[in-house]
């Protein structure tokens, strides 16, 4: 089952109704090129996480979500093969929102919320 709670200074909200999820795992890389023309690749940072999400939250969580995505780094607790896992993540796509539950007499609307974070 996928999870994932993301916080900042102020806010924090748990998606627990996702319905994509999808985390890999990513090499950074730098290119030195010297002054006889060689280059060298090598790591910067092995084994970044990446997670891509599609979570359904309710028209006052996504106040929330707003205020925390806002932040420059956020904090994440989420789901790996190996059991929970947590570290600090920006936001790194475009966000989709598509409303897929009109708010109607006492019920806030229902979102569906796309993004990925790439941890820091």
């Amino acid at each position: 089952m996928a999870y994932l709670k993301i916080s900042n200074m102020d806010y924090t909200l748990e998606l627990s109704r996702i319905s994509g999820y999808d985390l890999s795992c990513f090499s950074l890389k730098n290119q030195y090129t010297g002054e006889a023309g060689n280059t060298i690749v090598y790591p910067v940072r092995m084994q970044k996480k990446r997670i891509s999400v599609t979570a359904e939250i309710y028209a006052d969580e996504y106040h929330i979500f707003e205020n925390i995505i806002k932040s420059p780094e956020i904090h994440c607790v989420f789901r790996n093969p190996d059991g929970e896992r947590s570290g600090y993540f920006n936001v790194s796509s475009d966000i989709t929102i598509i409303k897929i539950v009109p708010e109607t007499s006492g019920n806030p609307a229902l979102y569906a919320v796309s993004f990925t974070i790439e941890e820091v």
